[in-house]
């Protein structure tokens, strides 16, 4: 008789498959419609504003911005507005060191950073509100 791999039993363990089942999940906002830390990525603008959703950037880097020991007053609604994502276009969030994709303001608001997006003229290098009001998650394709 051979010995089951350790593999094996897991592929057969059904809190295996459940917990497998439950990764492939997207993230849902909590109560007020915000998404907390996550390490989901892929991302969709959902504004019914034809306007599209404003990605706002300050003067410093994301390398200032999340250094621990930085000085910069994360009030990030006030920054300025650096371009818009229209309603339906996908982005890619930067997940950061922690591996967790939210910045939370001093508001203590969460935001997420735009690494990329797709279309032409699309903003990068910015912040998102982390809101259901503007944004969802999605798989990627």
């Amino acid at each position: 008789m051979t010995q089951s791999s350790e593999f094996d039993a897991q592929q057969s363990n059904p809190q295996t498959i459940a917990q497998t089942d439950a990764e492939d999940e997207l993230p849902q906002p909590n109560e007020r419609g915000e998404y907390k830390r996550t390490s989901h990525r892929y991302w969709e603008a959902t504004n019914s504003d034809p306007n599209g959703v404003k990605c706002r950037m300050g003067p410093h880097s994301i390398q200032e911005i999340e250094d621990p020991g930085s000085k910069v007053n994360l009030n990030i609604a006030s920054w300025p507005v650096v371009g818009t994502l229209k309603p339906g276009q996908n982005f890619e969030i930067y997940l950061g060191p922690s591996g967790l994709g939210v910045l939370y303001d001093a508001q203590r608001q969460p935001w997420f950073f735009i690494e990329k997006s797709e279309g032409s003229g699309a903003p990068s290098n910015c912040f998102v509100q982390a809101n259901r009001s503007f944004v969802k998650p999605i798989q990627p394709q």
